[in-house]
C-alpha cells in the first residue's frame, strides 16, 4: 500500500485551530514563536512549518503579528464593520483571498 499524503492545513485552518486550543502566537524577528496550554500536536506543527511565510505574513498583514488579533488590526476592522465574531471575520478574509488568487 502507498503512504497516504495529507495536505499541510492552510494558514485560516492553522488560525483556528489556534483559537480553538487557546494558543497564541507572535511574530518576532520574522519567526513565529507559539505558546498554549501544551505543546502542540497532531499534523498542526507540520503544517505550521510548511506554511510558516504564509502564516507569519497574513499575521503581519491581517493580526498586528499576533494572534489572537490585536486590536486596530484588519481582522478586528472586519469584525467590527460587519459586526460579526472573529471566525466570520477568517472567514471574509479567507473568502476575498481566494477571490483575489
Amino acid at each position: 500500500m502507498g503512504a497516504v499524503l495529507v495536505k499541510p492545513q492552510t494558514t485560516i485552518q492553522i488560525l483556528r485551530c489556534f483559537s480553538l486550543g487557546r494558543y497564541t502566537a507572535r511574530v518576532v524577528d520574522g519567526r513565529l514563536k507559539t505558546k498554549g496550554p501544551q505543546p502542540l500536536d497532531g499534523p498542526l506543527p507540520a503544517s505550521i512549518k510548511a506554511r510558516h511565510d504564509e502564516l507569519v505574513a497574513f499575521l503581519e498583514e491581517w493580526a498586528g503579528g499576533v494572534w489572537p488579533p490585536a486590536e486596530g488590526s484588519g481582522l478586528r476592522e472586519v469584525e467590527e464593520f460587519v459586526g460579526c465574531r472573529l471566525a466570520t471575520a477568517l472567514e471574509i478574509v479567507e473568502a476575498a483571498q481566494r477571490r483575489a488568487a
